[in-house]
């Protein structure tokens, strides 16, 4: 079928990649032009020849996370933008060259440990079933420690806080009227940074709260660092986190503690790999014998945070799901409906009650992961609010607040939304591990398209790089490929390791079987009071025409 020339122009991939050329400029100093010039490459680099100029040396041109951030040219990052910092070399230079006084701190995420533990199963049947969570975080907390690490812990407990404090929000919104309805989750920062750039009109919809990551950074900096002795600029923070865009989220001005950043640096799964392996980490014992890459290593602390706290709902946090079961708490009758929109990524849910022969919702959200649906979720938004889009294009009318039993539940305006900017949500996020090589070509086989019924496109006829050499190489350290190489069964799998026999869904039985902790939180509130909202900044379009790559 032939598509309009409207259409041919339109990225339809779930993964969106820079649309322009960067605009970032290059500065270089002025000199006399020559006329001619010649460049001569040998093992020490780049060079400039010829003409009156010295053999000068080309530096190589590098791109900053906060270059990103200022940029109106990217959608979202990608894994091929060339960046400086947040990576395995800057946590090895920082543990070789720290002095005394900084303590480390690694926080992983319950994606990531999931996605490793799924890796980690051997293909050769000697090792058939997953490593338990609980188990894989204690032997790769002894290998961090080995390596230099002085406190190594799970992100679940800052995702509990970050989701008490965005039930918290939701209730201010709707019973106070300070923010905009529907609520959009703000956790993701692919779909923030998406938002800031391409609907800037959106953005007084978007959660305030802030991340799981984000909060993590304030406990290690706050509440670990003064169980260390160490004032927030002595400690260094790692996280470990299913996404890359995480690390633009870490290098946010907004993320700081008085100018020392809440994260300092933030690795993929695939990344926490790598390191792991260059230190020859065995996920198959408890007893590590891993070459440290600190001079001095303290005895390290553990940490009295509990950990692999589980939160029903969705493998992307259960933000949804908490905000359900706050308003369920105050209709403790009513019923649960659901109802996918394109597939599983997209699925409304409503909790109605009956009053008579009427029924009545008292609550409308939904599920919302992958680009493809979000950008039809932001043509919903705009069209039941009444919000101009940044062409300038009205929605068709503020919708009603509709609330009567006669109403069709179509009519009935969002109240909260759980926005990922991933297909298949964070367990399939860009920075997971991916299939062994000998698995790869079989699942792509198995599945012409990753994610098919959200429209990411995997391109079989072109192999990732590094998928060569891991197809001669299927052990556990080899290359990863990256966004492309992944398949539906085995984000399934992840899926299913993340969960292991903790509830998951959205369903009646699920909210009443559900008690959040009731721990002792009045000294870490102390230290996080003022601290759990962030804030959020349209960036104005630079658009140049003549930039485009079509």
């Amino acid at each position: 079928m032939a598509f309009s020339g409207a259409l041919t122009l339109t990225d339809l991939n779930d993964y969106l990649g820079p649309s322009q050329a960067c605009i970032k400029p290059v500065n270089a100093p002025a000199y006399e032009p020559t006329g001619e010039t010649e460049i001569a490459i040998d093992n020490g680099g780049v060079y400039e020849t010829g003409g009156a100029r010295e053999r000068t040396r080309l530096e190589t041109a590098q791109i900053s996370l906060n270059d990103c951030l200022a940029c109106s040219g990217c959608v979202t990052s990608a894994e091929t933008v060339l960046i400086g910092k947040q990576s395995i070399d800057q946590v090895v230079e920082a543990l070789a060259s720290s002095h005394s006084q900084m303590a480390f701190v690694a926080t992983i995420s319950p994606q990531s440990l999931a996605s490793l533990a799924v890796r980690y199963s051997r293909p050769d049947g000697s090792h058939k079933a997953e490593l338990p969570l609980d188990v894989l975080l204690r032997r790769i907390s002894r290998a961090l420690y080995a390596i230099g690490f002085d406190a190594v812990g799970d992100t679940t407990f800052a995702r509990a806080l970050a989701i008490r404090e965005h039930v918290l929000e939701f209730r201010e919104r709707k019973r106070t009227g300070k923010g905009a309805i529907p609520m959009l989750a703000g956790s993701c920062p692919g779909w923030v940074l998406f938002a800031e750039k391409t609907q800037a009109e959106l953005l007084p919809f978007v959660a305030t709260s802030k991340s799981p990551q984000q909060v993590a950074g304030l406990l290690a900096k706050l509440v670990v660092g003064k169980t260390l002795g160490r004032a927030p600029g002595d400690v260094y923070h790692v996280t470990v986190m299913p996404c890359y865009d995480k690390k633009l989220e870490a290098s946010r001005p907004d993320n700081t503690l008085d100018g020392v950043p809440e994260v300092d640096c933030v690795l993929t799964t695939g990344e926490l790999h790598d390191l792991l392996w260059q230190h020859n980490f065995d996920p198959y014992t408890d007893e590590q014998a891993v070459t440290s890459v600190r001079a001095t290593t303290s005895a390290h602390t553990e940490l009295a945070f509990p950990t692999l706290i589980a939160q029903p709902g969705s493998s992307s946090g259960g933000y949804l799901f908490a905000v359900m079961h706050d308003v369920w708490q105050q209709h403790p009758d009513a019923a649960i409906e659901s109802r996918e929109i394109r597939s599983s990524d997209y699925t409304e849910y409503t909790l109605h009650v009956q009053e008579g022969e009427e029924r009545r919702v008292v609550f409308k959200g939904a599920i919302c992961y992958g680009f493809r649906n979000l950008q039809n979720l932001v043509r919903k938004v705009q069209r039941e609010t009444g919000v101009r889009g940044r062409g300038g294009r009205a929605g068709r009318g503020l919708a009603r607040r509709v609330r009567g039993g006669a109403a069709a539940v179509d009519d009935v305006p969002y109240d909260h939304v759980e926005v990922m900017a991933c297909p298949g949500g964070c367990v399939n996020g860009g920075g997971q591990m991916r299939p062994p090589a000998g698995q790869h070509v079989e699942a792509k086989a198995d599945a012409t398209n990753a994610i098919a019924d959200t429209g990411a496109a995997a391109d079989a006829a072109a192999p990732a790089p590094g998928a060569a050499a891991a197809a001669a190489d299927d052990s556990f350290g080899a290359p990863q490929v990256g966004w492309q190489g992944t398949s539906r069964e085995w984000v399934s799998l992840v899926d299913r390791a993340y969960w292991a026999d903790k509830t998951s869904g959205i369903n009646t039985k699920a909210l009443a079987d559900y008690a959040p902790g009731t721990l002792d939180l009045s000294a870490v509130d102390a230290e996080l009071s003022g601290r759990m909202r962030t804030t959020y900044h349209g960036i104005q379009p630079e658009t140049n025409g003549l930039a485009v790559q079509w």
